[in-house]
Order: structure tokens, then sequence, then C-alpha cells
């Protein structure tokens, strides 16, 4: 048998790295998603921001639909990595957030949402950006595992916080159980399917939150590049093109 090359040998050995150099197998990011189905792909404004952000990330985004409390309760018990919400200091117990110096940065989040009070219509119940009133000894609603709870309760009128979905809640003040509720604007389109005309939001808004991808502190621990990575991209997300499909 005719002896190989030398040189025939050695180009082969200086190409089997990069033969053999395969591109890196993407983590999976398990996302609770708790907010509703917005854009024609189906899934809402925010997790489309996400998934726009993990486009040249080696990160998998799974996700499935849950109650925000749901949501809460997976990403601490570890069933989910992450979820998209409002920055609390005790949320810090178990999950991450984009920070400098101790504090969210604002422009690595997924964008806001306003909430706002509604009464039924033909009612008196005002918020003059202070103090809210006539309830007429009514509880005020909110949802279960509301990150402003804590806030309300400061306002000094009884809490109804045992309506798990924005239609459970809108059911309470179409019943009268409830003097006023607690809506984001996530849920204008529940209003306009459930109770055309029936429910009116106050001129003034509550508040004005924003919105974080956060991820549980085991998944950033073992994923720091790559979770750090996404947040930057949501920074930069503006100029960004839409993921591919099924992303």
């Amino acid at each position: 048998m005719p002896a190989i090359p030398a040189a025939l040998v050695l180009g082969v050995l200086a190409l089997q790295p990069t033969l053999g150099t395969a591109a890196p197998i993407p983590v999976t990011l398990r996302l609770c998603v708790s907010g509703q189905a917005t854009t024609p792909e189906g899934v809402g404004v925010f997790h489309q921001r996400v998934l726009t952000a993990a486009r040249d990330v080696a990160l998998n985004i799974e996700h499935y639909v849950a109650p925000r409390a749901r949501c809460l309760q997976d990403t601490r018990m570890g069933t989910a990595d992450a979820l998209i919400g409002v920055f609390t200091p005790e949320r810090q117990a178990w999950l991450a957030y984009p920070l400098r110096q101790g504090q969210p940065v604002a422009e690595q989040g997924v964008g806001s949402i306003q909430v706002r009070i509604y009464r039924r219509a033909g009612t008196r119940v005002e918020w003059d950006g202070t103090a809210l009133s006539g309830l007429e000894e009514q509880p005020l609603g909110l949802k279960f595992g509301s990150s402003y709870g804590a806030d309300v309760a400061k306002l000094g009128v009884p809490l109804d916080d045992r309506a798990k979905t924005d239609e459970q809640l809108i059911a309470k003040l179409l019943y009268g159980r409830v003097g006023a509720i607690l809506l984001t604007d996530e849920a204008v389109q529940d209003l306009a399917k459930i109770a055309p005309g029936k429910i009116e939001a106050l001129a003034r808004t509550y508040s004005t939150m924003p919105l974080y991808l956060a991820v549980s502190t085991a998944f950033e621990r073992e994923h720091r590049v790559l979770v750090r990575q996404l947040w930057t991209n949501l920074a930069n997300g503006a100029e960004r093109k839409p993921p591919p499909a099924g992303r």
C-alpha cells in the first residue's frame, strides 16, 4: 500500500478539532406565563420580548400558562425556572433580577403595566391618588398573590384577595361582593368580553409597575452568563428581529 504523504496526514489532524466542534446544546429555561395572549403568535407581548431576546442565546425557552400565584409557587419549588413579574425585596429569597447596586435595572426589564381601579358603572367610588372613597364598607378586590397587596393594605380599606383569576375578580364586582377592584391593563380585554358597559375604570391610574424576567436563584447560579446575556438583550430589544417560529 503506498505511503500516505505526511502533509496530508498533518492536514487531516489539523481539521479534526474543527470537525469535532459542535454548537453548544441549548439550556432549557422553563418559563411560567400568567399574562393574556395578545400577539398574532398567540403569546403575550412581554413573553414575546423574552423569546426575541433569547434568539441568539443558547437557551431554549419552554413556557406554560398558569395563574400568577401558581407561577410564584412553581419558581419557588423548582417546577419553573422563571416568570415575568414585578420586583419585590421578598421575592429575592428565591428569584434573581437584573440589579445594579441592589436596585432593579429598569432598562433590562420587559416593559411595564398600569394598575387601575374599576368600579361598577354608576357607583361613587373615587381615587384621588392618595385615598380611596365611596366603597361604602365593601372591600376592595384584588387577585390572590398580587405583588401590590402590601402597598394596597396601607390604604386602610377592607380587602378581599381570594380571587385567583381576573374573571373571578370581575364577577365579584358585578355581583356586588366588592366595591371596586384592582386590575392591570392586561385584563381590559376580559372586561370588554365579560361586562361590556357594566364596569368603568377610574380616571386616575393607581400605579405603573415595571416588569422583569425574574429567574430562580438556582438557575441563575448555574447559568449566570446566559441569564445575564438574556437580560442585556432585553435592554437592546427594540431593534431585534422576531424569533424563529416554534421557539
